[in-house]
């Protein structure tokens, strides 16, 4: 059974919105560039979403998408896979400037901050499978706080990636994984 015409409309303009603010930013965000990308009027927009903000809301939700967890058998083999899927995905241009987009609105935004750490939750459920299957190994100390860990894992790819610019390459997420698991253990 196919979606109402009204409900894949409805997919196509998101879907539109979506490649529009990854591709171009949340700056580059206007009707009319959703309009011509999606196909739709802008009409049906507005019937919609009547605030183009609840577009880009919607637009930034659909965009956690669920990370595969690892489970090689060790801490080290697990952080290395994670890293091995998050890579490509931070070295993007267009993601880190998504990130920081995201980042700078929410600051003025609540809606837009709820769903910045919707995202950031959603992105951090297989690290903290990774830890917690760690814990149970004996890897890591039981009465670890997780969320600290969780920043530690975190912490030298956001630095080095998102504050300073810098691509990550195999030798660099190697060298942090090791760091990492000699902190955590």
């Amino acid at each position: 059974m196919t979606a109402p015409r009204g409900q894949a409309a409805r997919q196509r303009i998101i879907d539109a919105t979506r490649e529009l603010i990854y591709d171009s930013g949340l700056e580059a965000f206007n009707i009319e560039a959703v309009a011509t990308a999606s196909g739709a009027a802008r009409s049906t927009i507005y019937r919609h979403w009547p605030a183009p903000r609840e577009l880009v809301i919607d637009a930034l939700r659909s965009m956690g998408r669920a990370f595969p967890t690892p489970d090689t058998g060790t801490l080290a083999g697990d952080l290395e896979a994670m890293a091995d899927t998050l890579r490509p995905i931070f070295n993007d241009p267009r993601t880190r400037r998504l990130i920081l987009d995201i980042t700078r609105a929410a600051a003025e935004d609540p809606e837009i901050e709820r769903v910045k750490l919707e995202l950031i939750r959603n992105r951090q459920g297989p690290t903290q499978t990774i830890l917690q299957r760690a814990i149970a190994r004996g890897e890591i100390d039981p009465d670890i706080d997780l969320e600290v860990a969780l920043h530690l894992v975190e912490g030298p790819l956001i630095s080095a990636n998102l504050m300073q610019n810098l691509p990550v390459g195999d030798d660099g997420f190697r060298e942090m994984v090791a760091r990492v698991v000699r902190a955590l253990s």
